[in-house]
């Protein structure tokens, strides 16, 4: 690998418990341009890594699907664009509307005892219960005030207890003693377990990218479960995305998060979906399961009935808080993973007041994980044989970030000339819509989503495997055109 220290040890970090050899011949160079993420954390450094790590995961898939090793590249600057795609993502020109996650609610609060919580109302249902607990307006005064009256632990506790979304901002040592930061402490940020046994399972070959017709069916939300499945589609994977049709979603965090998939609204709790579930779950090598940990096994698809329906299935499952210790069911978020563990802390060393990273460092990061964690599992089911269970958490992609804040470099903001040089059109039902383009460049495979973001749903009455849609004759995106043809509507500093 041609990176720096720092980056090499983040990756050795993240793929040393993976058990994986990656193919020597398809060597890895980091392209150090500056970064633009003003932080004492490494973000730059990590993105780079652990995007890279996926690059050599897939490369060695490719090899040994018979592609030949092929040389990787990764642009540091390019990496950190991706911890804030939905920043960069326009529809038609206009970038796509996040305000909701700007709520007032989400904010850093003092408390009667001098200490701060972060809350998270980005959905309607978590901002309207926190409100009516506080019993006060949406707005930062009114909160503000309102949060004075309490003492912190008794505001992480009681809200949680209603299965609201807050925790007290602590430092790194604080969580390293806290019960749920024991539990996870000694976990690795990727785990890797075989849960069942089965012969070993050879690749098909004669295809034309690393991942064709490796079948994912993703059940997430937003962020980083649907950034895992995006992530597969983008290296060939035929992915499935469903999810409920009436619980609350974030519009463009869906559509810049379905790129390369299949839309499908799958009510998985009724007999009609789950039939059409269980009966795409026959031919399908992943699972995702993203949605609060163990909503979907008291629903019928626990690790032990899923791995009974399908053979060396590989079942990814994903949290904020992780899987052991008594925070293991416990909702959370972005802002509650960079609070809770010490990475804001140490982010806001020397700043006037609490600030989070700006960028959704674990909510993308904990996805690009997750994705390098489902490759390790597709070598080792294709040399080993067996069904693989993937773990990551927001709380431990956040932990490990701890370790690493080291970043001395001088920030170098965005402008509209690294948005076209970055950025990719591509057409889409929605019209013409604008994204980070696909980060890892190999010698010869590319990076690209046959699909473009849709709309949630668009696929229901279309839900099937595709026979052939990774194997394209040419990039379905272009260079971005849409800063010279038009005036942009673009806030630079939409971000977290």
């Amino acid at each position: 690998m041609h990176g720096t220290e720092t980056q090499r040890q983040i990756l050795d970090e993240i793929t040393g418990p993976l058990g994986v050899d990656f193919d020597t011949g398809s060597p890895l160079e980091i392209i150090q341009e500056p970064g633009y993420i003003d932080s004492p954390v490494a973000t730059h450094d990590f993105a780079a890594a652990a995007l890279g790590a996926f690059g050599k995961a897939t490369a060695t898939i490719g090899n040994m699907r018979g592609l030949g090793s092929q040389s990787i590249s990764i642009d540091r600057r390019h990496a950190g664009l991706v911890l804030n795609s939905i920043a960069y993502h326009f529809q038609a020109g206009w970038q796509l509307d996040i305000s909701p996650v700007h709520t007032p609610v989400n904010n850093f609060f003092s408390t009667k005892d001098g200490r701060h919580v972060m809350y998270n109302g980005a959905y309607p249902h978590l901002r309207e219960g926190i409100l009516k607990f506080l019993n006060c307006i949406g707005e930062h005064d009114p909160i503000a005030d309102a949060t004075r009256r309490y003492d912190a632990q008794d505001l992480e506790d009681q809200l949680s207890a209603l299965g609201l979304c807050t925790t007290i901002v602590r430092d790194r040592e604080e969580w390293l003693a806290h019960p749920q930061g024991k539990a996870i402490a000694a976990a690795p940020v990727i785990e890797l377990t075989k849960i069942a046994d089965g012969p070993p399972e050879p690749f098909l070959e004669d295809v034309l990218r690393p991942l064709e017709s490796i079948r994912v069916l993703e059940f997430a939300r937003v962020l980083a479960g649907p950034t895992i499945g995006r992530s597969l589609a983008e290296q060939g994977a035929d992915v499935i995305h469903g999810r409920h049709p009436y619980l609350d979603h974030i519009f463009p965090f869906e559509v810049e998060t379905g790129w390369g998939k299949k839309a499908a609204y799958l009510d998985y709790q009724s007999e009609h979906d789950r039939s059409l579930i269980l009966h795409l779950l026959e031919t399908t090598d992943v699972f995702i399961d993203g949605l609060r940990h163990g909503a979907m096994a008291s629903a019928g698809y626990s690790i032990e009935e899923l791995t009974r329906r399908k053979k060396n299935l590989i079942i990814v499952q994903l949290d904020c808080y992780g899987f052991q210790g008594p925070w293991a069911e416990r909702r959370g978020w972005e802002q509650l993973a960079q609070s809770c563990t010490g990475l804001a802390n140490i982010h806001s060393a020397n700043k006037e007041r609490l600030s989070l990273i700006p960028a959704y460092f674990n909510d993308y990061g904990t996805g690009l994980l997750g994705a390098l964690g489902v490759t390790a599992a597709i070598i080792r089911r294709a040399t080993e044989g067996g069904s693989w269970l993937v773990r990551v958490a927001l709380a431990k992609t956040a932990m490990l970030a701890t370790r690493y804040h080291n970043n001395t470099e001088p920030h170098v903001p965005i402008t509209q000339e690294d948005l076209e040089k970055y950025l990719v059109d591509q057409d889409s039902p929605l019209g013409v819509l604008t994204r980070v383009a696909p980060p890892i460049q190999f010698e010869r495979t590319r990076s690209m989503s046959a699909k473009a973001g849709t709309a949630p749903g668009s696929d229901t009455l279309n839900l099937g495997w595709d026979a052939d849609s990774s194997s394209l004759a040419q990039l379905p995106h272009r260079p971005t055109e849409i800063f010279k043809l038009k005036q942009v509507h673009w806030k630079a500093n939409q971000t977290l």
